[in-house]
């Protein structure tokens, strides 16, 4: 097959026009052994024409997302070269329907400085009884896990749930710690039947029973609550001197110390957040940006699959600078991120399945023409 064939294909293709004959044609071509040079040539191309854009999109067909809104500057890219980079992030045959990740070529830079891949973070956390006991938890744990006063403690893979016996005495309460390292994440289950997904790097801190006016749990780092409704016992979450008030709602919390502001992101029901004298009450699609300062900002129309991209197994980033990703690499992969000279201004806009080792990630990131290098749990980021 020409390039001007494979390149007319792959245009249809990124368009989503490709038909079924096309589809085949395409997919037959890109399977075959015989054909590894031209498409390796081919990419290189396209690797080229795209560091010189200032802001990349990586489009992921092979998520089912609605899809954003597309700016303007969009239309500098052609279409063949945005699906020739996303041969660079995966298997073709992954992404035309069978969805079957093949090993893939690095690029030569990435390959060079990445001696040893590094694994996505895991189901994984540490659970602190209120007597101090520390119980590591992982996906593979089940059963009862241990009691606290009137309540059994059961653990399936990946999640942590709260059986409270019978009604329990203000007495017996007692406080428990789920907290995540980087690269881990874990379910909880409430004893109200609240359902908390703890992000990496990440604590919650709640009695094992709710008793008296008002539910209340203290947070560090992020999580997506859902939240049993109880009109007589409202819900509230405790974090960086704010509080949220909550009923009957699903929402997320982004809430780490190195990041710029607290972002409360809500999808259903109404949240309240407040801070000293500035609070600011929440509808669905709406999120609120609280910064260190106290100076609060609410977002109408929030990018609501963006602030959970996490929680449904994505790393995911909209118009964002190396340095928001390089938090989110640090957190997710355990690794320490240091800078090396003048990093070049680039945005970005994407995302990854979250279980992608971390060179498939950097793959997408060198496009911009910013480089790494691994030192042992060093991510070194160079220009």
């Amino acid at each position: 097959m020409d390039n001007t064939r494979l390149r007319y294909l792959l245009s249809r293709y990124a368009g989503k026009t490709i038909t079924q004959a096309e589809q085949s044609e395409l997919s037959d071509f890109l399977n075959a052994a015989d054909n590894q040079t031209q498409l390796e040539l081919l990419i290189e191309e396209a690797w080229i024409q795209s560091g010189e854009e200032e802001e990349l999109f990586f489009p992921s067909p092979q998520l089912s997302r609605e899809p954003a809104p597309q700016p303007l500057k969009r239309v500098y890219w052609k279409r063949w070269v945005a699906a020739a980079l996303l041969l660079i992030i995966a298997g073709s045959a992954w992404l035309l329907a069978t969805r079957t990740r093949k090993a893939n070529k690095l690029p030569a830079a990435v390959t060079e400085n990445i001696k040893k891949d590094v694994s996505p973070g895991g189901t994984k956390a540490m659970l602190t009884l209120a007597n101090g006991n520390v119980i590591a938890l992982d996906s593979s744990l089940k059963g009862t896990l241990a009691q606290q006063g009137d309540v059994n403690l059961h653990v399936s893979p990946g999640m942590l749930k709260y059986d409270q016996n019978r009604q329990t005495s203000a007495n017996s309460i007692a406080y428990n710690i789920l907290k995540t390292p980087k690269g881990g994440q874990y379910q909880l289950e409430l004893p109200d039947g609240s359902k908390v997904w703890l992000n990496a790097a990440s604590s919650l801190k709640f009695p094992t029973a709710f008793v008296g006016k008002e539910r209340r749990v203290e947070l560090s780092g992020e999580a997506y609550f859902e939240v049993a409704r109880n009109a007589g016992q409202p819900f509230f979450v405790s974090v960086n001197n704010a509080s949220i008030a909550v009923l009957g709602t699903s929402f997320n919390v982004m809430a780490y110390t190195d990041e710029a502001a607290m972002k409360t992101t809500l999808l259903e029901g109404a949240v309240k957040v407040s801070q000293a004298n500035a609070s600011s009450l929440l509808k669905p699609g709406e999120q609120s940006l609280l910064e260190p300062n106290g100076k609060m900002k609410v977002i109408e129309k929030a990018d609501v699959s963006l602030a959970v991209a996490w929680k449904n197994g994505l790393t995911s980033f909209k118009s964002a600078d190396i340095k928001t990703i390089m938090r989110q690499v640090e957190r997710w992969y355990d690794v320490e991120v240091v800078y090396s000279g003048p990093i070049p201004a680039r945005s970005f806009t994407g995302d990854i399945p979250r279980d992608a080792n971390l060179s498939e990630l950097l793959r997408l990131l060198e496009i911009s023409r910013i480089h790494f290098k691994m030192e042992q749990r060093k991510l070194i980021v160079m220009p």
